[in-house]
């Protein structure tokens, strides 16, 4: 039987098998993240633990909910992380099933093109970056899962003009904004907006509805605000910020946390174990200090300096598009042993200019494709909306965190970039390239 007459349910379920086994496999062969117990943005496991409430109160470096995320799991499992930490990679592995369903469910509600539904499935199976970060023990590939869930949700709202969904979508947006600190409350406002201009019709009862969630979301603002006396979802703002201050080290070297003095001269005796020095660097009162300290001045260094610190930011941003998501962290174990081609062509300089090269091309026609299919292709307008409303917060996530943060942009674009491949794939199949660039 050729494969293209297998039914799409039937392959669907062939393909849950192979993710599988490939996972298994890779499992099995030692790819499993190495950082869990120990991850900077995790609470010390063992006071989450034993103070489960306590410590995600108290914990400010970020929101509370990948903590309480982790917590269960390390409070049902007890002090065996190495069982936690299988638990969170088969945990990722629903996420990336989860992508699979709505892929499918998408095959069938637009009657995709076989070849299609094969490419979108495949690039969940297939993907390096997505087996990267089943296997890192922080919040991106949950998000990643997020965004498809938004995806489909935007689709049902448009195709169906339910509250249900808008109910679901502002949800989905207060787990993000609970989740990382790249999401500003702010974001739900936003996404309110590119509800309505979609829509064409501005509600009353929608934009109550946003304000009400914007003003759960600023929960963990408030919690840090009374407690800490800062305002914000996470305290690790100042210290991001003081690296693209490019032009002064000595800022930089002040802001780094690996100076911290180990006594805390203000309060002698912290209202919990988890604000000692000693139990989480970033999560310590001499961070939170420090951070306060370095927002203020890098805000008035970006100020005095404006340009030269947007220039760098392009370039930083240009830059981003030259590497892979997975090259920026520390791999899990054995990664690269299986997807060392990348890391081995930057051994080789010529190698690695013309991979610059191809990839910058890549993206230029990457976005000019996309940008085209938005502007000039007719498609059915559910879907196309949806995928602008995706789009457009795929540019929220590049700016955001372009100008606020370090270079992460790899791991920012991850997020929203893996259902916009899945896109830019539906568009060269069903279109070809041909007739995608032909001036109309």
């Amino acid at each position: 039987m050729r494969i293209f007459d297998i039914s799409n349910r039937n392959f669907f379920y062939l393909s849950i098998l192979l993710f599988l086994l490939i996972r298994l496999f890779l499992q099995q062969k030692g790819i499993l993240s190495k950082d869990f117990d120990n991850f900077y943005q995790i609470v010390n496991l063992n006071i989450l633990r034993e103070d489960f409430l306590g410590s995600i109160y108290y914990f400010h470096y970020q929101p509370p909910f990948w903590n309480t995320f982790i917590g269960s799991i390390v409070k049902i499992l007890g002090p065996q992380y190495v069982f936690a930490k299988h638990i969170l990679v088969y945990m990722h592995w629903l996420f990336s099933i989860g992508m699979m369903y709505i892929i499918y469910n998408l095959s069938i509600k637009l009657n995709l093109d076989k070849k299609i539904f094969i490419a979108g499935l495949s690039l969940i199976i297939f993907n390096p970056s997505l087996i990267f970060y089943e296997n890192f023990p922080l919040y991106n590939h949950f998000s990643c899962f997020i965004f498809f869930l938004l995806f489909f949700n935007f689709y049902l709202l448009f195709e169906t003009n339910k509250r249900k969904y808008e109910y679901t979508l502002f949800s989905l947006l207060l787990i993000l904004t609970l989740t990382w600190p790249l999401f500003h409350p702010i974001f739900i406002l936003f996404v309110f907006c590119l509800i309505t201009y979609s829509k064409k019709k501005f509600s009353i009862k929608s934009l109550i509805i946003s304000i009400i969630f914007f003003l759960i979301s600023l929960s963990p603002s408030i919690k840090n605000k009374i407690e800490f006396d800062l305002f914000a979802n996470g305290s690790g703002l100042g210290k991001n910020m003081s690296v693209l201050v490019f032009w002064n080290k000595d800022l930089e070297r002040q802001c780094n946390y690996s100076n911290l003095s180990q006594v805390y001269v203000g309060n002698k005796k912290p209202k919990h174990p988890i604000l000692l020095i000693e139990n989480h660097v970033q999560n310590s009162l001499q961070a939170l200090d420090k951070s306060k300290y370095c927002l203020k001045y890098s805000i008035d260094e970006i100020q005095n300096n404006f340009s030269n610190y947007l220039l760098y930011r392009f370039r930083v941003l240009l830059a981003s598009h030259n590497r892979f998501s997975f090259e920026y962290f520390q791999p899990p174990i054995k990664f690269n042993d299986y997807f060392d081609i990348f890391k081995n062509l930057k051994k080789n300089d010529f190698l690695w200019k013309i991979k610059k090269i191809f990839i910058n091309l890549f993206f230029m026609i990457y976005y000019l494709i996309l940008l085209n299919y938005f502007f000039r292709i007719e498609d059915k307008k559910s879907f196309k909306k949806a995928s602008i409303c995706i789009f457009m917060m795929h540019l929220y996530i590049l700016s955001v965190g372009t100008l606020i943060n370090n270079q992460e942009q790899e791991r920012f674009r991850y997020t929203s970039g893996i259902y916009l491949n899945f896109l830019f794939f539906y568009i060269l199949l069903k279109y070809r390239l041909r007739s995608i660039l032909v001036i109309k």
